[in-house]
């Protein structure tokens, strides 16, 4: 079962890939404790209006298809 839940996870989410996000900062993706698809703030924008997107913090990914895998 284990198996199968973690080959699930890897065709919804590649750990590691390299995002940008809308407001134009670049994030590294990984899964955090709770399954959750989180980005590390990696280049912030000039344009972008998020404080909280300095390089070095995770936030966490917009969207349903991040959200953790039980609750999709």
């Amino acid at each position: 079962m284990t198996r199968q839940l973690d080959a699930t996870r890897s065709d919804i989410e590649k750990d590691g890939e390299r995002r940008r996000l809308a407001c134009g900062c670049e994030v590294q993706t990984s899964r955090d404790f709770l399954g959750r698809v989180v980005g590390t703030i990696l280049t912030r924008d000039a344009e972008c209006q998020r404080g909280e997107h300095a390089p070095g913090r995770v936030v966490i990914m917009p969207g349903r298809e991040n959200a953790r895998p039980e609750d999709r």
